[in-house]
């Protein structure tokens, strides 16, 4: 059974994805901000993170994912990250939010919030499979 970790400041979308997560055998655990979620992730290294990029401020995702890439202990991570702006950080990405990220981006993949669930499955089971 996988572990997943879900932060998000949104705790209807932690609970829509936690009951779908959890219907499909994922072991769900999840935090509503960065801090937490850090905290949380010490405990015990998940197998793929969901991370909001806007929660307290407009890069709390963002700086998360960075800390972790930094970590040796965390970096092999998949970070699935959603956010309501798909179209700045999809297209617009590497251009447009350089001065947060540097030369390269933490993440493994981006989706717009609402994702659908089978959407998120199917990148969940993608990543889990590539590790």
């Amino acid at each position: 059974m996988a572990d997943i970790l879900v932060i998000d400041d949104d705790k209807d979308i932690v609970d829509t994805m936690r009951i779908i997560l959890e219907s499909r055998g994922y072991l769900v655990r999840y935090a509503y901000n960065g801090k937490n979620g850090y905290a949380e992730l010490t405990k015990k290294a998940p197998d793929v993170i969901i991370l909001d990029v806007m929660m307290s401020t407009e890069t709390e995702g963002f700086d998360l994912a960075c800390k972790l890439q930094e970590s040796p202990e965390y970096k092999r991570i998949p970070i699935l990250m959603l956010t309501s702006f798909p179209q700045k950080m999809t297209e617009e990405g590497p251009e447009k939010f350089q001065h947060i990220l540097g030369e390269d981006w933490p993440v493994t993949r981006f989706f717009e919030k609402p994702i659908k669930p089978e959407k998120l499955i199917s990148a969940i089971e993608e990543v889990l499979g590539s590790r």
